[in-house]
């Protein structure tokens, strides 16, 4: 709801988001304008080369291109040919093999079975799996996955579903993303409006204001709320009410089943696929030998595949604990069975003594009718019970089995890091990736012990449910056989109520049936506490193997982020390694008489690893190098690393200066930026930090005011030192560290003094990174203490519900002893009269004792539920405070990687255009130090122009920040998403055309080829439905070109939805597009067809194959962009283009700035069907 708020705040800001947008897009206009396109010489001559076609792949290639693109990097040209030649493929097929097993982890149990497949086969296959093969598979499952929820889920949900599965596969998608929640809700107010109708007044006021509420109201009415306020209405549940919530729990309990059943298979197929692949990577570690290079890619996939073996256990133990849940569910609608036996049976004991009393006494025959009405409608409900523990007992039988299966994961994960060690101990000398595997070979085996432990305890625990399930069934089956028989008793007793001859005999019969009646009441609780000792053994398991889970899952991650850490210290120590490195060699390029072959050997080790560690400059620069010549290299050495490393730290300023928080820290780096590379680098040394003096000191002040202990002591230290370096240390690292510590001590506490869930929560999270541990004492410890109160919420009124029908059995037991008494009077036995009596006083307070009991439970029922919706409001409240500081945090982080984009394009075209300007003096055939100094001239006139862009877009940025002000987190986040994506644009696509539109930047006509972006969601628009069809018809008629003389494409036709839906495309940034492209696949909502709209087209036939019936045909769209073209709306068109359209184009295009007339032309050829 606050996502939706949010937009709708944008919508009610439109005009001044319009002008936001101009505002926010100015800056990268500026860039491009500025800046220029890569000059073409360049690319192609890096493309000729073979080491450059190895740094492209180096570049776009996945990890074990990467790798061997690197080693090939690295040695001589013949090993550069060598990766070229044979190498390459092979790192290519196991970058696919990573990409299939990355959709295998993600799919369902049918893409699952086709990825398995896939990389079992030829790389033929793999290919066709990657390319389109998953999507069929990936269809099914959905369609799977929808009959599943159809199922489970109430009449709106199942019709939805029905329909949804009788459409297309978008009708599918629709309904798995946001229809089923949409009729689930629907469903869910149903449930209440009945219950609403049927209920006391306390039922009928909280199922009101839960009407009145949001979703969770009423989920919380359904879960809680009801029982609560039955019990305010001081009513027990009916035999109905109580059959009906055993068909609840028990429908529950099978769409659990299939999630069980699904997970095993799940957990099965992946944990044969990490056996597998751990068994290859470890053939192939032994294989590579003493090829170090070779042997740490094997190793290296020999520990993703015990990382995946770990993740299959992992599914294994989810399997189980689906299982459990299942098993739990069918225990909960066991207990309801049960209650409702118990409940029938007293009803019979109840039709019986009517029908005793009648048989001796006529006024009591209308009673025995009513008693013999309600007899028959207990048995009918007891017969709803009957039917649904036998479903349940079916399904809990298949969830054991489930469990049963997802044990075998645990095996094929023991195997897995079996041969995730040996490839380890292969791997010798490649230590990081040995250690690795080692590291996750114990990760899968920890995980394995613990899925065939969780998974045995859910198996026997489902059996055990099943077993009780079953029981209960027998009750009730036997129950609803009792009360046919006396509701035929009693109306029989009606008929012939005080008739003398036959009136002892029937009284005496009648009482003994309402004693059996009531004995079976009596067995039916001992069935309900039964399977209440169950359901708590399967609740103490699912606890126990939750938290078992939960710690596996956290030391994983926190393994995960171990092994993050060694590599990021690694890195960090190979670039202190590097620039030592690189003054040595700068020094001995420069010495004259140096081996140029020998120094560029050396050269190419630092800029490689320059492109893996250092900034954007430094990577563009290393590339530009590692693609040249030996003198290239040797040059890089002597000077280019050093220029590259200065403008990475003025790109580091120029950030400082448009995003810091900090005023007066902009400020100082905008000063800073006017400077040479020595004022630049002391800036970066130390004038920042003096700059944001204050600054920094009401920061940690701020933090001092809402942190604990720790961390109040730790901004103490900080502010009493007072220097800059302390303050930043502390905001930096020390304020996280002791905030860790703060969190630590808190999670202990709650450790021993919270409920069940949340004392296990605490001891996951202390197994944990820091990062969940920190999420658990901001929000997480609410939620799960509401957990808790739900929890006691649900046994206080299971044994609400036992003690009322202990309650009602004893009443049975009287019921049937009065029975006794009208019989023995009715044999003038005075003695067995007064034993009577006896047992039905005694048996009378049992019922009353229980009552009791009931209302004791109903008290605490009701407690624990008042603290839970406190908790839930509480876990709310802190969730939306998290939500917040994420949206503060996402800001920033997009903020910083627009900035990083703009560096880095920024760079490569620097280093673009200074290689063109190589290339072309030694095409000139100058020497080498003629062409060295083009290369740093082109560099400097870039800087030149680069400096003079920052600058504008330091001024555009200040402007924007104070517009932004009145912007949302969210809001801002996707102003930054919106950036980004126009930064990250190499091609005029559609956000660059708008931007160059309204600044009145850029060429005056755009051609677009096939391989365009523009072109591409061009092609696949709906809107090309109906031109094809067109074209066809046509060609139908002979006629291979139109010359662009037809009607064009109108979005007019669409309506005033499509108008909508631009304008909303706008106003969220284009959030609202990209959600409906990616659900449509490319048919709605891309930017190209919002800028576009309607549009003139052509065709012209290029060729035809009659026998095949198939013709290719050039298609050729034109688009005018101008003021009357955003203007003429449908209804007013005339009006608009003659009054307010034409007269401003006119004046736009006649002082040839901002929203001047702009063209774009795309073409493509394509093959139509046209038989």
């Amino acid at each position: 709801m606050r996502y939706k708020s949010s937009l709708a705040g944008a919508a009610r800001k439109q005009g001044f988001g319009t002008r936001l947008l101009c505002l926010a897009l100015l800056p990268l206009s500026l860039l491009v304008g500025l800046l220029g396109a890569v000059p073409a010489v360049a690319a192609q001559d890096a493309a000729a080369s073979d080491r450059g076609r190895v740094v492209e792949l180096w570049t776009k290639g996945g990890p074990s291109v990467k790798a061997a693109a690197e080693a090939a990097l690295l040695g001589t040209d013949e090993d550069v040919r060598k990766f070229l030649d044979s190498e390459k493929d092979f790192a290519e097929l196991s970058d696919e093999r990573i990409n299939a097993t990355r959709i295998f982890t993600a799919g369902g149990v049918t893409v699952r079975e086709a990825a398995f497949k896939a990389l079992s086969g030829s790389r033929e296959d793999l290919r066709a799996f990657l390319k389109d093969g998953w999507r069929a598979p990936f269809e099914t499952d959905m369609r799977i996955r929808t009959t599943q929820i159809m199922e489970a889920g109430g009449p709106a949900t199942k019709e939805a579903a029905q329909t949804a599965l009788r459409g297309s596969l978008d009708d599918v998608r629709k309904f798995l993303d946001s229809g089923r929640h949409t009729t689930r809700d629907n469903d869910d107010r149903l449930k209440v409006t009945q219950i609403m109708s049927a209920g006391g007044p306390a039922t009928k006021e909280a199922a009101k204001v839960a009407l009145r509420g949001s979703t969770d109201d009423i989920r919380e009415f359904l879960a809680v709320g009801q029982n609560v306020a039955l019990s305010r209405d001081q009513e027990r549940a009916t035999v109905a009410q109580l059959a009906q919530r055993a068909k609840t729990a028990g429908d529950v309990a099978k769409q659990q089943t299939e999630a069980a059943k699904d997970a095993s298979k799940r957990a099965v197929k992946a944990s044969e696929l990490a056996k597998e692949q751990a068994k290859k990577a470890a053939e192939e570690t032994q294989a590579a030998g003493k090829d170090a290079g070779r042997a740490a890619g094997a190793a290296g996939r020999a520990a993703d595949a015990a990382q995946g073996a770990a993740s299959a256990a992992q599914e294994a133990i989810e399997a189980a604990q689906a299982a459990n849940h299942a098993a739990r569910m069918a225990a909960s609608a066991a207990a309801n069975a049960a209650a409702a036996a118990s409940a029938a049976a007293a009803a019979a004991s109840r039709a019986r003594d009517a029908a005793a009393g009648a048989a001796t006494n006529a006024g009591m025959a209308s009673a025995a009718r009513q008693a013999a009405e309600d007899a028959d409608a207990a048995a009918q409900a007891a017969d709803t019970s009957a039917e649904a523990a036998k479903q349940v007992q079916i399904a809990a039988k298949e969830a054991g089995a489930a469990a049963d299966a997802a044990a075998g994961a645990s095996s094929n994960a023991d195997a897995a890091a079996d041969a995730a060690d040996e490839a380890a101990g292969y791997a010798g000398g490649a230590s990081a990736e040995a250690s690795r595997a080692k590291s996750w070979a114990a990760t899968a085996r920890s995980h394995a012990r613990e899925s065939r432990r969780a998974a045995t305890a859910a198996r026997d625990l489902a059996y055990a449910a099943a077993s009780a399930a079953g029981e209960a069934r027998a009750a009730a089956t036997s129950a609803a056989g009792h009360a046919r028989k006396a509701a035929t008793a009693a109306r029989e007793a009606a008929k012939h109520a005080g008739e003398a001859a036959t009136a002892a005999k029937q009284s005496t019969d009648h009482a003994k049936a309402a004693k059996d009646a009531a004995d079976q009441a009596t067995d039916a609780v001992e069935t309900a506490k039964k399977v209440h000792d169950v359901a708590t053994k399967i609740e103490a398991e699912g606890l126990k193997a939750r938290t078992a889970a939960g710690i596996e899952q956290a030391r994983a991650e926190k393994t995960a982020q171990a092994l993050d850490k060694e590599a990021a210290d690694r890195a960090k120590q190979a670039t202190k390694d590097l620039d030592e490195e690189a003054v040595r060699l700068a020094a001995e390029a420069s010495k004259p008489g140096t081996d140029t072959k020998d120094v560029a050997a050396k050269g190419r080790k630092v800029a490689v690893l320059a492109m893996k560690t250092r900034g954007p400059w430094s990577q563009a620069a290393a590339k530009t190098a590692l693609t040249g010549s030996d003198e290239a290299v040797r040059s890089y050495l002597r000077t280019g690393w050093q220029q590259a490393a200065a403008q990475d730290q003025r790109a580091q300023v120029q950030v400082l200066a448009v995003d810091s928080e900090y005023e007066s820290l902009r400020k100082a780096a905008a000063e800073a930026l006017k400077g040479d590379a020595k004022t630049i680098s002391e800036f970066l040394r130390t004038g920042g930090y003096e700059a944001a003096l204050t600054d920094y000191r009401v920061q940690v002040t701020k933090i001092m005011g809402s942190g604990g202990p720790e961390l109040k002591s730790a901004a103490q230290t900080a502010l009493r030192d007072g220097s800059a370096g302390k303050l930043v240390d502390f905001l930096r690292e020390g304020q996280y560290t002791a905030q860790v510590t703060d969190d630590r001590i808190r999670a202990t506490q709650l450790m021993g003094s919270g409920g069940p869930e949340t004392q296990a929560m605490a001891k996951i999270v202390l197994q944990g990174t820091d990062e969940a541990l920190h999420e658990f004492i901001q929000v997480g410890q609410y939620a799960t203490a509401r957990g808790d109160h739900l929890t006691a919420t649900h046994v206080a009124f299971v044994q609400q519900l036992i003690a009322e029908a202990a309650g009602t059995a004893a009443t049975a037991q009287k019921n049937a002893a009065e029975a006794a008494v009208v019989a023995a009077k009715a044999n003038d036995a005075a003695d067995q009269a007064q034993r009577y009596a006896d047992e039905a006083l005694k048996a009378a307070g049992v019922a009353e004792k229980s009552a009791a009991q009931a209302d004791g439970y109903a008290n605490q029922a009701e407690a624990s539920a008042a603290d839970a919706a406190k908790s839930a409001r509480t876990a709310d409240a802190a969730a939306t405070a998290a939500e917040d500081d994420a949206a503060k945090a996402e800001y920033s982080a997009t903020r910083a990687m627009v900035s990083a984009e703009l560096a880095s394009s920024s760079a490569q075209e620097a280093y673009a255009s200074a290689g063109a300007a190589r290339a072309s003096a030694e095409a000139a055939g100058k020497d080498a130090d003629a062409a060295e100094e083009a290369h740093r001239g082109a560099i400097h006139a870039y800087e030149i122009k680069l400096a003079e862009a920052e600058a504008l877009r330091r001024a555009q940025a200040e402007v924007a920040r104070a517009s932004e002000g009145m912007l949302s987190n969210i809001e801002r986040w996707q102003l930054e998403n919106m950036r980004l994506s126009v930064a990250a644009t190499g091609e005029p696509d559609a956000w660059i055309l708008g931007l160059e539109w309204i600044t009145g930047t850029g060429k005056e006509t755009h051609h677009y080829g096939a391989d365009d972006r523009f072109t591409k969601q061009l092609r696949g628009d709906h809107s090309m439905d109906a031109v094809r069809n067109t074209i066809r018809e046509k060609i139908a008629k002979g006629i291979d070109s139109d010359g662009g003389v037809n009607d064009g494409y109108s979005v007019g036709k669409e309506g005033f939805l499509r108008f909508g839906a631009d304008a909303l495309y706008v106003r969220t940034f284009g959030l609202s597009g990209q959600i409906q492209s990616w659900w449509t696949d490319g048919k709605y909502g891309t930017q190209t067809s919002t800028f576009v709209g309607s549009y003139d087209y052509e065709f012209q036939v290029v060729s035809r194959n009659s026998q095949r019936g198939k013709a290719e045909v050039k298609i050729t769209i034109r688009n005018k962009t101008d003021i009357n073209s955003l203007t003429h709306y449908p209804k007013i068109r005339r009006s608009m283009e003659k009054y307010v359209g034409h007269p401003l184009d006119a004046t736009a295009n006649w002082l040839g700035g901002p929203f001047r007339t702009k063209w774009q032309e795309a073409s493509w050829i394509e093959t139509m069907d046209v038989s």
